[in-house]
């Protein structure tokens, strides 16, 4: 576990639950709950648990508050399954402390959505989470062994301002549904060059640039090859990561109409990036290779599916801002509203996750495009 103590007070601290304060947390447990408590022999498995992360909340070395979270492996959810305060703490604060310290957890495993499920005739509670953020989704029914419903809430995480070392990259709101590459790959030249503008006429310049003029449907995407070309004629190197060979796009599209359209895109940038000299021979890019372009000083943008993020499985350019030893960070261009937009800024995602969410397609496409 992360963070053995953290001072959030002057009369509190929060620290990683222990073997010895098992007998307080079930003491706790009888105090606040009358059903669905945890045993003994779950808090003991709890705080062993490398899918758990179980903090205690300490005045005068009493524990007046715990809070649980249980992470998915394959998933990029956490769960706060549990949180208790002391009838006598109530008012304090705590709970906020607890869930707080949780969410930094949570980002530095990887993980930026946070869910919870809380009884539907708890309104303190409910009101309590969405003020910090959580916002209802749905219900559980029965969901309780006393047969209440669940609402079931979550929240998109960001790091605070106070732990994150992260706000150095620029990060730009794509203006229209349809310009996510360009959006992305302005932030990746503004970071090597703080003197290139980003604005919505070189964000429509790029994707006139890049695009493959159609998809699935609607508006096409930006092809990997026309964003690396665009990225030179703005004046920078660049070369295409690819574990597949081209065509890329063309197999998804079911109108033949459409479809020899993208087939003519796609061969123009094979032909003008074999007039560039960049090669477009496959290559198997993991996060070590990553790791060491970013280490060189380069950029990287990177194609995504949002399904794990949104639903909707839509190919989607993210720009690489950060990799350290747990996590991938990302600058999302497409915010749902300017209030969350710290939301989409700097999204950690565990290394294995952001390998699952770089693949498009039934072909499993990994793209990105590395700019000097």
């Amino acid at each position: 576990m992360s963070n053995p103590v953290l001072v959030t007070s002057v009369n509190m601290t929060i620290r990683d639950a222990q073997p010895d304060d098992i007998d307080a947390l079930t003491a706790l447990e009888k105090q606040c709950f009358t059903t669905d408590r945890l045993s003994a022999r779950r808090f003991r498995h709890y705080i062993a648990s490398p899918q758990a992360e179980l903090v205690v909340a300490c005045s005068a070395n009493d524990i007046t508050g715990y809070a649980l979270l249980l992470l998915r492996r394959g998933t990029l959810l956490t769960r706060l399954y549990s949180i208790a305060v002391a009838p006598a703490a109530r008012g304090t604060g705590t709970a906020g402390y607890l869930i707080a310290e949780l969410e930094e957890r949570a980002l530095k495993r990887g993980k930026p959505f946070m869910r919870l499920e809380v009884a539907q005739n708890n309104s303190q509670a409910i009101a309590l989470y969405q003020k910090i953020g959580f916002h209802p989704f749905g219900i559980y029914p029965d969901y309780y062994a006393d047969h209440t419903d669940a609402v079931r809430m979550q929240k998109r995480l960001h790091h605070s301002a106070g732990t994150s070392a992260l706000n150095i990259y620029p990060w730009y709101r794509q203006t229209t549904e349809f310009t996510c590459g360009p959006a992305a790959l302005m932030m990746a030249l503004c970071h090597l060059n703080a003197t290139y503008s980003m604005s919505q006429q070189q964000e429509l310049r790029l994707w006139r640039q890049a695009t493959t003029i159609f998809m699935t449907s609607g508006h096409g995407g930006c092809h990997p090859v026309g964003l690396a070309l665009a990225a030179r004629d703005a004046g920078f190197s660049s070369e295409v990561w690819l574990n597949s060979a081209l065509p890329l796009f063309v197999e998804s599209v079911r109108n033949a109409e459409k479809k020899a359209v993208i087939e003519q895109v796609e061969a123009d940038f094979k032909q003008l990036a074999e007039q560039e000299k960049m090669s477009l021979q496959p290559v198997n890019w993991g996060i070590s290779d990553m790791v060491s372009a970013l280490k060189k000083g380069n950029a990287i943008v990177c194609l995504i599916s949002t399904w794990q993020l949104d639903k909707r499985r839509a190919p989607h350019w993210v720009v690489v801002t950060k990799i350290d030893a747990n996590c991938v960070y990302f600058h999302d261009p497409d915010p749902d509203s300017d209030e969350h937009a710290l939301d989409f800024q700097h999204v950690p995602i565990a290394h294995e996750d952001f390998l699952r969410i770089a693949c498009y397609g039934r072909k499993k496409l990994r793209a990105a495009i590395v700019i000097h």
